[in-house]
């Protein structure tokens, strides 16, 4: 919300919201209202890109960038 005030005062557009391991600290009841909230949002932005770790997010979105960590370097795909 802060980056979109912000935003909007400057007259910029803002058309990409990150969410960078945004759910770490909240329960299931917190991450399933912080899912709804982004369902509200989503038609504010061109993209949305979330970040996690938890296996049981990454079905909540309909395309993924999956990345594995290797030892030679990371591999990607998206899903």
């Amino acid at each position: 919300a802060l980056s979109k005030v912000l935003a909007q005062r400057l007259g910029a557009p803002l058309p990409t919201l990150f969410i960078d391991e945004g759910f770490g600290t909240q329960d299931a009841v917190g991450r399933e209202r912080i899912l709804d909230v982004i369902g509200h949002i989503e038609q504010d932005f061109e993209k949305v890109i979330v970040i996690t770790h938890l296996d049981e997010l990454k079905d909540a979105f309909p395309v993924r960038i999956e990345v594995q960590k290797e030892e030679a370097g990371s591999t990607f795909w998206l899903s």
